[in-house]
């Protein structure tokens, strides 16, 4: 059983005939820095309070008082490149559910394939070129997207608002 059959089975989603995830919330990522051809669609499977993540280390966060992970599944369209970006404040892991190409972390490129994970702490610059249509699950703390207020954790390597690190 492939990744996404084995994920609309575990959602119970399987043998729907049109679009399987149109019943969870979902939101196309529109931001100023955002190309067209980099478009992603966000589905969101749901928010936790989770005050002892291990990915509150990897985002640097200090406030213990309210931490919260998003869980989402990302769909990134095929031959497409996702430039580098980083997030400021949210770290995130990341499970390859279907798709197939090179993801850059830094300045390594490996290639990516599904059941793969990846680790991004929060100020790490990465990005996708994607050889088919790919489908991740997304795990954030905090929120890259805050639903609230509509703002985006997302910045690209130019910008000069701050630079991204290296560092690992």
């Amino acid at each position: 059983m492939n990744g996404i059959k084995a994920l609309l089975n575990y959602l119970g989603l399987s043998g729907r005939n049109s679009n399987p995830f149109q019943c969870i919330p979902c939101q196309r990522v529109v931001n100023e820095n955002v190309r067209a051809e980099e478009l992603f669609d966000l589905y969101q499977l749901g928010t936790f309070h989770a005050p002892d993540s291990f990915l509150v280390t990897l985002s640097g966060s200090h406030d213990q008082q309210v931490v919260y992970e998003n869980v989402e599944l990302v769909v990134l369209q095929p031959q497409s490149r996702y430039r580098p970006h980083y997030h400021r404040h949210s770290a995130a892991v990341i499970y390859i559910v279907s798709g197939k190409g090179t993801f850059r972390l830094c300045n390594t490129d490996e290639e990516y394939y599904p059941g793969k994970r990846i680790l991004i702490p929060a100020g790490l610059l990465h990005g996708f070129n994607t050889d088919t249509l790919t489908l991740f699950l997304s795990i954030q703390s905090p929120p890259i997207l805050n639903r609230e207020s509509g703002s985006v954790d997302l910045y690209y390597e130019n910008e000069v608002k701050h630079e991204p690190t290296c560092d690992r």
